[in-house]
């Protein structure tokens, strides 16, 4: 389920945010709900999540939206994982890693991009069905979920909402 500071978050949005709901148990069963499969070469260890503040994000490669979005990923990736949080990417391409892996390595992604399999693909995860790229959710250190939208948005509104999460402890 959403929070209210997500849907105040996805309001505050380019316009292209909307609240996405999901009802998740537990942090440990969405990481393991994910594929495993990379693209790239960053692997892809849930175990090693827990206790992080986690902002999973569903893209393609032909997505435009998704592709703005990768320097604002970026830079939340340097800018705070020394401080406990991490970005995970799940590529929803149908061609996998034939197109994933040059999509990771030309974009030097510093964070697991995980291939989507059929069963991603088909909603048949505790994420649900993705129905609009790119869709995220971010996970606090507590490992529930304390924002979920689709569509667009900028640094600062994304580093809002991590920063905060980070602060609590």
């Amino acid at each position: 389920m959403i929070s209210r500071r997500g849907l105040l978050l996805a309001s505050l949005g380019a316009g292209c945010a909307r609240p996405a709901e999901v009802t998740i148990a537990s942090f440990r069963t969405a990481m393991n709900d994910l594929p495993h499969q990379t693209a790239g070469r960053i692997p892809f260890e849930p175990w090693t999540l827990e206790g992080k503040v986690v902002l999973v994000t569903f893209v393609a490669t032909w997505c435009f939206p998704c592709l703005t979005e990768l320097v604002v990923l970026s830079r939340l990736q340097r800018d705070h994982a020394e401080a406990g949080f991490c970005n995970v990417m799940v590529g929803m391409d149908l061609e996998g890693r034939a197109v994933l892996d040059p999509f990771a390595e030309g974009y030097k992604l510093d964070y697991p991009l995980l291939v989507a399999d059929d069963r991603v693909r088909a909603g048949e995860t505790v994420f649900g069905r993705i129905r609009e790229l790119p869709t995220r959710f971010l996970f606090a250190r507590s490992g529930e979920v304390v924002l979920g939208y689709t569509g667009v948005s900028t640094y600062e509104e994304l580093e809002r909402a991590v920063a905060s999460e980070l602060s609590k402890h």
